[in-house]
């Protein structure tokens, strides 16, 4: 699939959920949240830099901690 197509599919999926007067509104809020994952992403970048990357098992452990689930890898993040 063409990238012209992949975008006006991606677009009609959005206007089915919230309509067309709704488009903008979607968009702006779909924006924020992807520039919030690329300020955090960078975050993540410089305290690797700095302390190394987290350790898988602590990683998983904590979560289990937050979640109350076990400590599996794969859980959803």
């Amino acid at each position: 699939m063409c990238g012209a197509s992949r975008s006006a599919g991606t677009l009609q999926a959005i206007r089915e959920r919230v309509g067309k007067r709704g488009l903008s509104a979607y968009l702006e809020k779909a924006a924020q949240r992807q520039i919030e994952r690329d300020n955090l992403d960078e975050l993540i970048a410089d305290f690797d830099k700095v302390h190394g990357p987290a350790d898988p098992e602590a990683v998983a452990a904590k979560r289990a901690r937050l979640t109350g689930g076990a400590s599996g890898a794969g859980a959803a993040a």
